[in-house]
């Protein structure tokens, strides 16, 4: 197949890349030219420079035309704290913009599309009394996102043919990506674990992937998914503890003390970071009161009957999550950053 793979040079793109073009595909990658692109990226991958938040859908039609598929990997996450109201800023990017992409991916003639989500769509569904997407303002985006998007491929439209997309809800993701710091850092590591002797941290636990499966299962969707199906990728299920002993290992060798407060004194000190963001501008795309009551207290785990069945289906690995954090804590810091 000729695969074109949106955002093809980030963290998540270029693993989908090198999965495709192992596989015998044709690939190309549209994205912007934020990196450098010598001596790491495969010379047999086409390269296309593009920002698909400015591009018009006519425009990126013609740029589609002659592919058979499309990977979707481009997009805001749930860590990134925008100087806007969340809703508004997630809303324009990860609907508005990519339902365009994905109209004008069917404009083109693609048949088959993979899109990148959330694993909060998973367990929106599994805890109805949560509430996570009336409280949250990334989460209902995230939902509305997929809706829009299936909706509008499956639909009649001026005698297209429908678009089969299948929809990747991705949970904690470990992996590097030459010339790109893990957001890890920024939004994690620096807040709650550098220069701290005693880690405070909640006690709850989530299921956890590789960038390296993504990958896979980003190519396995256009190869053996079910168009309209959402699809719950993630390898293992661990508690938080052990992910950051594996993180510190990886950035000093060996693991730190680690206390785990009650949910609500979680939950008020959340609040209080919130307040102080809120007043320099910044808004939460989670509502961090929420998170630690409903979501960081918790344990967001798939049952290993759905794991098994999920990547049995879409021809996914298994393994190798412990060595990607470890991998991940390693490239956060440069020696004498970490204290």
């Amino acid at each position: 197949m000729k695969i074109i793979i949106v955002g093809g040079t980030g963290l998540l793109g270029h693993e989908a890349a090198n999965v495709a073009l192992e596989r015998g595909h044709e690939v190309t990658s549209l994205a912007i030219p934020d990196v450098p692109m010598d001596g790491w990226y495969p010379e047999q991958i086409k390269t296309l420079e593009g920002d698909v938040f400015e591009l018009s859908q006519a425009e990126l039609a013609r740029i589609f035309k002659g592919y058979d598929a499309m990977i979707y990997a481009v997009g805001p996450d749930d860590r990134i704290t925008p100087a806007e109201p969340a809703y508004e800023f997630f809303k324009l990017r990860l609907v508005d913009h990519a339902a365009k992409v994905f109209r004008a991916a069917r404009d083109a003639g693609i048949k088959k599309a993979s899109l990148c989500s959330s694993y909060f769509l998973y367990f929106d569904r599994k805890f109805p009394e949560k509430k996570l997407a009336e409280i949250h303002p990334y989460i209902r985006v995230r939902k509305e996102q997929a809706e829009l998007i299936l909706k509008e491929a499956a639909e009649e439209r001026d005698g297209l043919p429908k678009l089969d997309v299948c929809v990747m809800e991705l949970p904690y993701i470990f992996g590097t990506c030459p010339h790109r710091q893990p957001l890890w850092r920024a939004v994690f590591l620096d807040n709650f674990v550098n220069g701290k002797k005693t880690i405070m941290f909640p006690k709850g636990g989530s299921v956890m992937t590789t960038t390296r499966h993504v990958g896979e299962a980003l190519v396995g969707a256009i190869e053996y998914g079910k168009g309209g199906k959402s699809y719950a990728i993630g390898d293992e299920n661990h508690d938080f503890n052990w992910m950051l002993d594996r993180m510190l290992i990886g950035i000093q060798g060996e693991p730190r003390k680690i206390w785990n407060p009650p949910r609500r004194l979680c939950a008020m000190g959340a609040n209080m970071m919130a307040k102080q963001d809120r007043k320099k501008g910044l808004y939460h795309g989670l509502d961090y009161k929420h998170v630690m009551l409903d979501i960081q207290t918790d344990y967001f785990y798939y049952p290993e009957e759905e794991i098994a069945a999920t990547y049995d289906e879409l021809h996914i690995g298994r393994g190798g999550v412990e060595e990607a954090i470890i991998e991940t804590g390693k490239a956060c810091y440069a020696p004498g950053e970490f204290h």
